[in-house]
């Protein structure tokens, strides 16, 4: 996802401390909406076996499935009690009421989190430069005491590279010897009893 307006207008900075944040009155606003967009949401009542994976595994049916199952059993007297019509004419108004409203909210989220993400990258990309840089003039003697206790508050933040594996040789298995066994005697080896009785 590409978002060009989360990085438009941004020349707030990090408050003070004790001072109020910029974004305390819009971060108070959309808490506010929140609070009434949920209590606004009719409860859906559970049954017991309606677990987080009961309910996942079992999204892949149909609206129209729904729809044409509960006119189904709604005229057929043998299909009737295998489905609450009722219920399922429920079910359909409210995933088309508040499925729209979902996407909506979703859409918002993730342009919500990009946003965050993107400043994330830009100033972590510069707190590494600064990083780098204090350690580097730190290491060549320059800066004094001062820039080493900053590269030193620093340092424990640092993410570290997973490095290479040490990988320990295995010696080959030792070569097991097998004592000989004597060959089958073959046809040439073991003359024949016509050949006997001729020579008799």
């Amino acid at each position: 996802m590409t978002n060009n307006s989360v990085t438009q207008n941004d020349t707030s900075a990090t408050p003070p401390a004790g001072t109020a944040s910029p974004y305390a009155a819009a971060a108070a606003t959309i808490q506010h909406a929140l609070d009434t967009i949920a209590a606004a949401i009719p409860a859906t009542p559970l049954r017991q076996q309606d677990s987080v994976k009961f309910v996942r595994q079992r999204q892949s049916v149909k609206p129209e499935l729904m729809d044409k199952a509960a006119n189904a059993a709604e005229a057929s007297q043998l299909l009737q009690g295998l489905i609450d019509v009722p219920d399922t004419r429920d079910t359909l108004d409210f995933s088309d009421t508040f499925l729209p409203l979902f996407e909506q909210m979703d859409l918002i989220a993730q342009k919500l989190k990009f946003a965050i993400e993107a400043r994330h990258a830009k100033s972590g990309t510069a707190a590494l430069n600064v990083y780098s840089a204090a350690k580097r003039i730190a290491q060549q003697g320059y800066g004094g005491a001062d820039l080493a206790v900053h590269v030193a508050n620093m340092k424990p933040f640092v993410k570290r590279g997973k490095g290479k594996k040490k990988v320990t040789a295995v010696p080959p298995p030792a070569a097991m010897t097998t004592p000989s066994t004597p060959s089958a005697p073959t046809a040439h080896s073991v003359p024949s009893e016509s050949a006997s009785t001729k020579q008799s």
